[in-house]
């Protein structure tokens, strides 16, 4: 049956109904039509429907906000790979992109045989070791694959998804999956499912040539990230038989530089049944009226026999291995214990013991490693796939610390636990703790849709999913003492990443000769389709002074509050409003404050019963912020705060802690410079903005950290409250009742102390243009441009907002397509007008490229030529504004948000909601508006450039053509010597 038929035919009101405020659960009241698995007391309410054709079909409803979490899981991934052709899944994972016989085709016939012949060459160019054969073969490939691409309509799929107003379009592949995932308007959702039935029910392999290029950039920026060869390096050695360990996601580069098309048709046909399929939707749904669409446009998919391999089992690893692996990024190492798969009852157990050791509060290895600073970080974590798991430790060393002493200390935590050296409280704490984990993290559809992935993949039974915990809480202390004196002895795998060149395998591209995007081009399937009416919702904006309830104290302390109706979790800041611009060493001071107890309570006891209350404390500072904030369970918010209030007033200084955390920080910092992205993202753009005095390099030297004294930043933090501060609650209990209970514990003296000056960072000019380069091993290279506009002015977001839709951001904006699918000279490009948070800053172009060295060169030029002339396509015009308008009908600012949401609006001197402004001046707004925005705030800009990339391999003559290069150290950078590593003397 041909899907589209019956599409015109539907009621656009179908699915209307479920996409109410959230008032009421109208699905409660009423009997189902459908025959659904639930399990009694499942906190999401999932409700499971499996098809004839054995689609399932899992629903989670949540009325937040009027859109849903929409994913395609099916059951594949690269432990499914041939072994002569690894990286398949991932491959064929890029081609869903691509569209069908029906989508993304102007004449479907005459480029079907085109892209036969491409099919055909590429078989040839396997079957052949002759460099000079493969060479003729390519060109032929290159050249035809022109003749195709003329005849394609690209990215029509990601047109028509982001005509939706859908968010966060993408996928991704892993051992045992691939999942297709967007967040679309609730009103959206029959039209997402003719979509995408359509999409799943066969593969085209167009524009594969192109694609071909993203995936080896893909490959060889995996190359630049030592925490990916290391992973690689502890799976090869704990699966020495199973595809976990003996092939990877992104394959090898001898397979990537010969494809088969033929190998993955044959994969897709094979793998790509209903039975092996699930869509799992979480958010504004009517789960009988969603059962009757999946039912109508995915019904007629045809059920197949899927044969999963088998694999010769792992033998026992009887000794430890240790395996070496170097880079310039910062230094670590992995122990790692292989356990059986994530449907066994020892992976709920490694869960808890995971608890028990690392729960970023009271753990073994919190307080004993990180607490005590015996090394810089550290954790473990339980990585569960449907055949075997992994039991990880992950930890990087102090300076001048040895990896096999960190490896060492982290074996240490396990034996303790073999050893039952934890308190006997603990197991059911951490199990608490993990059901209010879960709790916090299911307000969000992701979160929802993501539980529901891993159960349907990893063949958990939804009942086992719901019932974890309670299965967890009958565990005691001696169970867990077993099972880890049974799994955890010199059976590991330790992989030590230490400094050293980066010996990375690069994928060498062939010439490819960039094809023509046609922007105007239209399918009669998107035509057809984009003629059903699914109505629109209207906007939610908020009204802060409805939304928050804001009163004061008698001493003149803000108070505000937003009550939580969802649960009975609470969180509660304390807001200074100076950050480390205005004093470092109050910001040092919050620093330092988790190492510090009191005289009757050690930091590790006071961990320790927070921990049992259920509460947990935060605390950081901004630029311009101090944050103290408490979040946990609303039933002990008393008791934690009459703890913590007790804790800021009779805090003691500790010398050691003081002098061990001074020797973390110089630890960090030399860290920070060994990390590209913080290089680049971080110091090289801000010294673009800044020049050489950059808030980045607003730090105590190591010289002014060892000279603090500990007992002036204990004085600092007992003046957290003495300082002006803001409160700010979310919870369940109203705000009288929250107030009387702070008016015991929160002291605050008569007069409250005035912030300091806060220091000034001046944003430069950008009236000429010039280019930093710095110097990084690396097999790619990156690029930064930024121009600065005028000073932030709120009458610009509706054009930035359509700027940023149609332009720059996601895949179907123009420079993604010019850049990347057009001429495949980049796997990663965006640009972007921001909007500055606050009145006095400005607003910033930013346009930036990942790509190989010698594609640079043309990917700028290709850059350039898009900022300087803005091409035409009302078509996608169209679409880019109605998807930001329908973003804006359907994304609502709720819980927490609504007081960020409102301290940014205040910051930016407005006192209404800005999305308001946007979504009017969207209705009217057409191409030529959009047009002179660029012509006057992007047309003819000068940049500064920030590159990073291989001094050996860049050529600075190129650079040079952009304006002068200025090459910058790390140390004129970040503002400290790349060496800066002296042990600080002890106070």
């Amino acid at each position: 049956m041909n899907r589209f038929t019956t599409i015109l035919f539907i009621s656009a009101g179908l699915l209307f109904a479920s996409c109410g405020d959230g008032s009421s659960d109208q699905e409660s009241k009423q009997t189902s039509k459908y025959t659904y698995e639930t399990v009694e007391d499942d906190p999401l309410g999932t409700k499971i429907y499996t098809l004839d054709n054995g689609l399932k079909l899992y629903m989670s409803v949540n009325k937040d906000e009027p859109r849903v979490v929409a994913q395609i899981a099916v059951r594949t991934g690269s432990k499914q790979d041939p072994a002569d052709a690894t990286g398949l899944a991932h491959y064929l994972e890029h081609m869903l992109f691509k569209g069908t016989s029906q989508y993304g085709t102007k004449d479907w016939p005459a480029e079907k045989e085109l892209i036969s012949q491409i099919s055909d060459l590429y078989e040839a160019n396997r079957n052949t070791t002759d460099a000079a054969e493969r060479k003729t073969i390519y060109h032929k490939i290159d050249s035809i694959s022109g003749l195709a691409a003329d005849l394609a309509i690209a990215n029509e799929y990601d047109k028509m998804i982001g005509s939706l107003g859908a968010q966060g379009t993408n996928a991704y592949t892993w051992y045992d999956m691939t999942v297709y995932i967007n967040d679309i308007p609730a009103n959206e959702l029959e039209k997402w499912a003719v979509l995408e039935s359509n999409r799943f029910s066969e593969l085209v392999l167009r524009l594969f040539h192109t694609e071909l290029e993203a995936v080896y950039e893909e490959f060889n920026r995996a190359q630049d990230a030592d925490s990916r060869k290391a992973y690689y390096a502890m799976m090869e050695n704990l699966f020495k038989t199973h595809p976990y360990g003996t092939q990877t996601t992104i394959g090898t580069s001898e397979h990537l530089k010969n494809p088969s098309m033929e190998k993955i048709q044959a994969y897709f046909k094979a793998r790509y049944k209903p039975n092996n399929m699930a869509i799992i939707l979480s958010g504004d749904i009517d789960p009988d009226a969603t059962v009757e669409v999946i039912e109508k446009y995915f019904g007629d998919y045809v059920k197949g026999e899927v044969a999963d391999p088998e694999f010769p089992a792992e033998a026992p690893i009887t000794e430890p291995i240790v395996k070496e692996v170097t880079g310039v990024q910062s230094e670590f190492v992995y122990v790692a214990y292989r356990m059986p798969g994530a449907s066994s009852r020892e992976v709920m157990m490694a869960e808890v013991m995971d608890g028990i050791l690392s729960n970023g509060q009271a753990g073994l290895i919190d307080l004993n490693l990180v607490q005590k600073q015996k090394v810089l970080q550290a954790y473990a974590s339980v990585s569960a796939f449907r055949d075997y798991s992994v039991f990880m430790l992950n930890g990087k060393p102090r300076e001048g610390q040895d990896l096999n002493e960190v490896a060492d200390l982290l074996r240490g935590q396990i034996e303790m636990v073999k050893n039952g050296e934890f308190e006997d409280w603990m197991v059911e704490a951490v199990v608490n703790d993990m059901k209010l984990t879960e709790l916090r993290a299911s307000e969000s559809n992701w979160a929802r849709a993501g539980i529901m992935v891993d159960s349907y993949i990893n063949h958990i039974p939804w009942s086992q999913t719901v019932n974890q915990y309670n299965e967890m809480a009958k565990l005691t202390k001696a169970d867990i003492v077993a099972f880890a004196n049974e799994w955890f002895g010199e059976n590991y795998v330790q992989v030590n990443k230490r400094m050293g060149k980066n010996d990375a395998v690069k994928v060498e591209k062939p010439t490819i000769t960039p094809v023509n995007i046609d922007r105007e081009a239209k399918s009669d399937f998107y035509a057809q389709w984009d003629s059903i009416e699914s109505g629109r919702l209207e906007p939610v904006f908020l009204d802060y002074d409805k939304a928050i309830d804001n009163k004061k104290f008698d001493n003149g302390i803000e108070f505000s509050s937003i009550k939580n109706e969802n649960n009975d979790l609470f969180s509660l800041y304390y807001i200074l409003d100076m950050g480390t611009d205005n004093d470092l060493e109050m910001g040092l001071a919050i620093d330092y404050l988790p190492y510090l107890g009191t005289s009757e309570m050690t930091a590790e006891e006071l961990q320790k019963e927070l921990f049992k209350l259920g509460v947990s404390f935060d605390v950081f500072s901004s630029r311009n912020r101090t944050y103290v904030v408490l979040r946990g369970l609303n039933e002990s918010l008393e008791p934690g705060v009459k703890l913590f209030e007790s804790v800021l007033a009779n805090v003691e200084p500790n010398a050691e802690a003081y002098s061990d955390m001074v020797d973390g920080v110089l630890k960090k910092r030399q860290d920070d410079m060994k990390s590209k992205g913080q290089i680049l993202f971080g110091a090289m753009t801000e010294y673009a903005k800044y020049g050489k005095d950059t808030p980045m390099k607003h730090i105590l030297s190591k010289e002014e950290l060892m000279a603090v004294n500990p007992e002036k930043l204990a004085e600092k933090i007992k003046q957290i409250n003495a300082y002006k501060h803001r409160m700010f609650y979310y919870g369940p209990e109203g705000a009288k009742e929250v107030m009387a209970m702070l008016e015991k514990y929160h002291n605050v003296p008569e007069t409250l102390i005035d912030y300091p000056v806060a220091k000034q960072f001046p944003e430069l000019e950008t009236n000429d243009n010039k280019v930093y380069f710095t110097n990084y091993d690396m097999v790619q290279s990156e690029l930064m441009m930024v121009s600065k506009g005028p000073k932030f002015d709120a009458s610009m977001a509706p054009q930035i907002d359509l700027f940023n839709q149609y332009f720059g951001s996601g895949l179907s904006s123009i420079v993604f397509q010019e850049i990347r699918e057009s001429k495949a000279l980049a796997y990663s490009a965006f640009s972007s007008f921001t909007m500055p948070t606050k009145k006095e800053e400005s607003h910033y172009v930013r346009s930036y490229i990942g790509a190989q060295v010698d594609k640079l060169p043309e990917a700028t030029d290709a850059m350039l030529d898009l900022m300087n002339n803005i091409p035409r396509a009302d078509i996608q015009f169209e679409s880019a504004r109605d998807a930001a308008m329908k973003q804006i009908e359907t994304n609502r600012t709720t819980r927490e948000s609504i007081f960020w949401s409102y301290q940014i609006a205040k910051e930016r001197g407005l006192d209404y909601d800005l999305q308001e402004v946007v979504y009017d001046s969207l209705q009217t707004m057409d191409f030529d508006n959009l047009q002179v925005f660029f012509d006057k705030n992007i047309k003819g800009k000068t940049y500064t450039y920030s590159v990073i990339g291989n001094e050996k391999m860049i050529d600075k003559k190129v650079l040079e053509k952009l304006g002068p290069v200025e090459v910058l150290t790390l140390e004129e950078l970040f503002g400290y010597p790349e060496t800066d590593n002296v042990k600080p003397v002890k106070n």
